[in-house]
């Protein structure tokens, strides 16, 4: 019985081994985006009252000098005014150099600080899956930062300057 228990107990660290996975990491990463596109409705309840979808593109930077093209699009339930309800929620994707892809959900909420006239930003989300070094990519995310401009006539603008940080796992 004991040969038994040692075999079993040996395949299933082989097993283990011949799927590594690195849990507990830690990524951290800066977006730099423009709103390229934006879509508003409004609302029936409201003249203030917007409903839309919107295209982030920018760049991802990362410490030690990584760097990601950035997508990001989404739908987004705002009151225009600085103490209305701010929401959206969107898809992310990462593209490097090398090829390696990272998508993410992501949704969150914009505020004003007081005496601020651009809107901060913060959320959470969660990684949805990855190609390359990022393949099996899963765990979650937060996110906050906020506007360096706002809109422009052709609701284009809009350039934002936002923090990560992500707990993931990497199972290849």
């Amino acid at each position: 019985m004991s040969r038994l228990v040692s075999l079993a107990l040996t395949l299933g660290l082989l097993f283990c081994l011949a799927a590594p996975s690195l849990a507990g990491q830690k990524l951290v990463w800066q977006e730099v985006s423009h709103l390229t596109v934006v879509h508003k409705l409004s609302a029936p309840d409201g003249e203030k009252h917007l409903l839309g979808v919107y295209r982030h593109e920018g760049v991802c930077l990362f410490p030690g000098g990584d760097k990601a093209a950035y997508e990001n699009v989404g739908e987004f339930d705002v009151y225009e005014s600085e103490d209305g309800t701010r929401t959206h929620q969107g898809y992310g994707k990462m593209v490097f150099a090398d090829g390696s892809t990272i998508i993410f959900q992501a949704s969150g909420e914009e505020y004003f600080v007081q005496g601020q006239k651009l809107p901060k930003v913060k959320g959470g989300g969660k990684f949805l899956g990855g190609t390359g070094r990022f393949k099996g990519i899963s765990g979650a995310l937060s996110f906050s930062g906020g506007y360096v401009s706002g809109l422009k006539k052709d609701d284009t603008g809009g350039d934002a300057v936002l923090d990560y940080i992500a707990d993931y796992t990497l199972t290849k």
